[in-house]
């Protein structure tokens, strides 16, 4: 009787094992980055705005380091619109303008507009949505060397692929291009690490 007890017991071990796909294994990077997503975080407006200002600024210093190859290679930007669950666009401030980006934000180009109009120095700005819900981070492009060496069909192309102003007449100190970042609150306080905060903290305070 214990035979043929521990008979049954092993055909059913065996069967349990053969029926296991182990081709399927767990994706722990993708588990262990949900997980930490899905964690409870107490971050405020002040860290949000810093995160956001902190990953406005790499990412357009990473676009801006090829820029004609990085614009025309649309996978360059798709990668980081996926990592950064953001939105990206480039173009001059007035192609830019969008009623449904809310008066704040149109005000925002319309500035940038004047300065360059009137050859004012251009820097980074954060603002808010009206629905609170939103950041957009923008970010002038100065025209230096970027279009040195590209040919005239490259910058057809830029300007079809864009929101910029035709090229034509264009000089050094010229702005170029506006680049736009959309990020979601939500979504930036989920991708935030927390280990971050503090670091946030001291840029707040700086």
């Amino acid at each position: 009787m214990k035979k043929l007890t521990f008979g049954i017991g092993l055909l059913a071990l065996i069967t349990g094992l053969q029926s296991c796909d182990f081709s399927k294994r767990v994706d722990t990077t993708a588990a262990v980055k949900e997980l930490k997503e899905r964690q409870v975080k107490r971050i405020n407006s002040a860290q949000i705005t810093a995160q956001v200002d902190d990953w406005g600024k790499k990412i357009t210093q990473d676009l801006n380091k090829s820029l004609v190859k990085n614009i025309l290679d649309v996978r360059v930007i798709d990668s980081l619109q996926k990592t950064y669950r953001i939105g990206i666009e480039i173009g001059s401030p007035i192609k830019l303008q969008n009623p449904a980006l809310g008066k704040k934000v149109n005000e925002i180009l319309d500035a940038y507009q004047y300065n360059a109009e009137n050859h004012l120095p251009q820097i980074d700005n954060i603002q808010m949505s009206e629905d609170q819900e939103h950041l957009y981070f923008t970010s002038p492009v100065v025209l230096e060397n970027q279009l040195k060496g590209i040919s005239k069909t490259q910058l057809q192309e830029l300007v079809t692929k864009t929101k910029i102003d035709s090229l034509d007449s264009r000089k050094k100190g010229d702005l170029l291009g506006l680049w736009v970042i959309k990020f979601s609150k939500k979504d930036v306080i989920r991708l935030v690490d927390v280990k971050q905060l503090s670091k946030l903290n001291t840029k707040i305070e700086q």
